[in-house]
């Protein structure tokens, strides 16, 4: 990230805390310096201290016993309440549910309107040797995928235009799509009510995902993943029932919390 771009966003309090703490939880040790912090987020040093001495003041980060930096017990409780509220806890047992019927990894996605982006937020891994391992908690793109675009395709058609503007920055993980390959798909997807990719974010997998729809609106989805060869023996057709099948028991489960989620 530039450092002017860095310099733009410590304006803005709450987002320099949010940055900092996300390089925290994301840094590959458990502590860190200032100045490696402040090279990560393209920030000057001093910025950085004074972003760290204001989170301190709450817990949010504490000082390690090397002098360094690290996430504060604050955080961690935040946190542990946050998740416990979020009502895609619903998803564990419709996942587990899912990978033991189409003997693959089952996932659920939730997109971020702000960011553009979605990420895997809970998974129930196949019982094969081979099989596909997701990322959680990782923001990918939201344009390619069966799990990004099930969810796309029922978002605004400007939403998918500024999602398809940031196609660069994703270009390590997923090549950028046509812009009117990914228009056309978007609204075979729409048609079907379910997706289906190959080889578009993990070279070798392949997928079928489903919205899941709730009084909230479209922003996640639930998808089987598998590798390419074995999938393509599979009987896709029983593999988009049961996914599509998982998608509704979750948006009921979530738009109803007192409601029972029953057999998948």
């Amino acid at each position: 990230m530039p450092a002017s771009d860095g310099a733009r966003r410590e304006r803005n309090p709450i987002a320099a805390v949010v940055r900092l703490l996300g390089a925290l939880a994301e840094h590959h040790d458990s502590t860190a310096g200032v100045r490696e912090l402040a090279r990560v987020l393209g920030t000057a040093p001093s910025s950085v201290q004074r972003t760290l001495e204001a989170a301190h003041e709450v817990s949010l980060v504490a000082v390690a016993e090397n002098g360094q930096w690290e996430l504060g017990w604050e955080l961690y409780r935040i946190a542990a309440i946050a998740q416990s509220k979020r009502p895609y806890q619903a998803a564990a047992a419709v996942l587990e549910s899912l990978a033991k019927q189409t003997s693959e990894t089952a996932v659920l996605t939730v997109y971020d309107p702000q960011r553009r982006a979605r990420m895997y937020v809970a998974a129930s891994p196949s019982q094969h040797s081979v099989r596909f391992v997701p990322d959680l908690f990782t923001w990918l793109p939201a344009y390619a995928g069966a799990s990004a675009t099930a969810i796309l395709a029922f978002r605004p058609e400007a939403e998918q235009e500024a999602v398809y503007a940031l196609a660069d920055t994703f270009s390590a993980i997923a090549a950028a799509p046509d812009a009117g390959d990914l228009r056309a798909s978007l609204r075979e997807i729409r048609k079907r009510g379910y997706a289906i990719s190959h080889d578009e974010v993990n070279l070798g997998a392949s997928a079928v995902a489903a919205p899941v729809r709730s009084s909230f609106g479209i922003t996640s989805s639930v998808a089987v993943i598998a590798p390419k060869q074995r999938f393509d023996s599979a009987p896709q057709d029983a593999i988009i029932k049961s996914v599509m099948e998982a998608a509704d028991a979750i948006g009921h489960r979530i738009g109803d919390p007192l409601a029972p989620l029953g057999a998948v």
